[in-house]
């Protein structure tokens, strides 16, 4: 006969199997473990008494100390549980050791064994009826009192708290009013060398970062989405901490089938997952399906109509080394303001934002909260001109992105800009395609420019300062520093040289782009 971990159980009937720290743990709450030798490489059934004339495979089995030296060869990955001192080296052959004190009796050491599956057994039962029902991450955590003294939680990607113990200190220290791990502490971690590399451990480990915590990574479809994790204590013993690596090893088991069942964290339809990708594939893709991120925006509360902004988010060149974690601010700024959804696009941050869904939840106004939180985390953003139609989503996101470029160039120090006040610059430096300024300028004031350059006059200077003064000939010689009839004497020479009909609206605006146009060109190319 063969002992295996289905002997004396029904038909379809399986007991979760624990391995020899697991067993080691549990027994040193109980009794005095002389000695120990464990590889944690088998994990083993209920509790068996040692037969010399019986093979036993993959169990935890009771050896009286007379055929500790002699059993190995009849055993195979199993825990061998000795009464007694370990004496002589012992060969264990292909199996894990534990001696325990004199004293106890086969039969209490054989009954505190089962009592131990049991508990076992009651939680993995727990486990698969949560994942089975669709329960939720927070019960499977909370399912784990009994075998993690220590407070647990797991997050996401993103540093956002998916579920954790009830713990104060733990809630006081490392909770922040978004449900989040502190901004300033995940900063200090994802700056830390190495620490992207840690997502792709899949065995539980062990990490120092000013609090010594176990990490096991939660997978989907072999991509990172998020770790539970565990705070040690100061000083604990090696055997309790391997003991909570395994008990994480088994429990990263369930997160990951109840991600699998739900597609995320979030349980139930509809999936903001969803509406992030789609909003992503939206700004990354020509021909995308705006009509399903309608779709999935609407079945998110967004109704017909609603208005709405795009706005583009990076770090501020003003910036002294601050490294941020993009994905931990969208779902930040997701919390922070609702009718929010944010996705990283192209090493920024992509917003969609729905003034209306925000303008219900409070009486704020979102565009002066959005100056406060760029001044005080040193970021920068671009943001487009209202829209209610969908399908422009990736025109407004241009818009955002041109607001962000031409406002750092222009107004560095500030840290928030509308495309509206940067929408003749786009006119400008959009709307002469890929012509040269003398392609496309007024050909008077090419003229103009041309005749300065060669004979040392400030003839240009002139009819630039008094257009835009509004062709007030007074104001022109103040700013001028010249006499009025100084600066008459000026345009009547420009009018001699060339010819142009300031009377003309048409005319005046032609020069006035055709000013911006030449200013712009010498700003790039350094020109003065």
């Amino acid at each position: 006969m063969v002992y295996n971990v289905y002997d004396g159980l029904k038909k379809g009937e399986v007991y979760m199997r624990l391995n020899s720290i697991m067993i080691y743990y549990q027994l040193s709450k109980r009794f005095k473990i002389n000695h120990a030798q464990y590889s944690q490489r088998y994990p083993v059934g209920r509790p068996v008494f040692y037969e010399p004339s019986v093979y036993t495979e993959g169990r935890a089995v009771i050896v009286d100390a007379k055929d500790a030296l002699h059993c190995v060869n009849r055993l195979t990955g199993c825990v061998l549980l000795i009464i007694g001192s370990a004496g002589a080296a012992c060969d264990r052959g292909n199996n894990d050791i534990v001696f325990l004190e004199e004293g106890i009796s086969e039969k209490t050491l054989f009954n505190v064994l089962t009592e131990i599956f049991d508990i076992f057994d009651s939680w993995d039962e727990e486990l698969n009826r949560i994942v089975n029902g669709n329960v939720g991450y927070q019960e499977i955590l909370d399912s784990c009192r009994m075998m993690l003294p220590e407070p647990a939680a797991l997050m996401d990607g993103d540093f956002k708290y998916i579920a954790y113990s009830n713990d104060e200190r733990m809630y006081r220290n490392f909770v922040d009013d978004m449900n989040q791990l502190p901004l300033e502490d995940v900063n200090d971690l994802t700056s830390m060398p190495g620490f992207k590399e840690l997502e792709q451990r899949r065995e539980a480990f062990v990490y120092t970062a000013g609090e010594v915590v176990i990490y096991k990574n939660i997978y989907h479809e072999n991509g990172y989405v998020g770790r539970l994790s565990l705070l040690i204590e100061e000083g604990q013993e090696e055997s309790k901490t391997e003991y909570e690596k395994s008990v994480f090893d088994h429990l990263a088991g369930y997160v990951e089938r109840l991600y699998d069942q739900c597609g995320g964290f979030e349980l139930g339809p509809p999936r903001l997952a969803d509406l992030h990708h789609m909003l992503k594939k939206c700004l990354e893709t020509d021909g995308a399906d705006e009509g399903e991120l309608l779709r999935l925006l609407w079945s998110n509360k967004n109704l017909p109509g609603d208005v709405y902004y795009m706005l583009t988010i990076r770090e501020n060149i003003l910036q002294r080394g601050k490294a941020y974690n993009m994905r931990y601010l969208c779902s930040q700024m997701e919390r922070m303001w609702p009718g929010t959804y944010c996705v990283t696009h192209n090493g920024d941050i992509a917003m969609l934002f729905n003034q209306k869904m925000f303008s219900k939840s409070t009486n704020l106004e979102f565009h002066k909260e959005m100056v406060y939180f760029l001044r005080e985390s040193v970021l920068a953003a671009g943001c487009s001109r209202e829209f209610t139609d969908i399908s422009c989503i990736r025109s407004a996101y241009r818009q955002a992105e041109f607001a962000m470029e031409m406002g750092l160039r222009k107004n560095f120090t500030y840290c928030y800009h509308k495309f509206d006040d940067y929408g003749l610059d786009f006119l400008v430096k959009y709307g002469v395609g890929n012509f040269l300024p003398e392609q496309v300028c007024s050909r008077e004031l090419l003229a103009l420019y041309r005749y300065d350059r060669e004979n040392e006059t400030s003839y240009y200077k002139t009819l630039l300062t008094y257009a835009r003064l509004q062709y007030n000939a007074v104001a022109s010689a103040k700013a001028l520093y010249i006499h009025r009839s100084s600066f008459i004497n000026r345009m009547e020479r420009i009018r001699e040289l060339i010819h142009l009909d300031l009377e003309d609206p048409e005319e005046r605006l032609y020069l006035l782009l055709s000013f911006r146009i030449m200013e712009e060109y010498s700003s790039k190319s350094g020109e003065k």
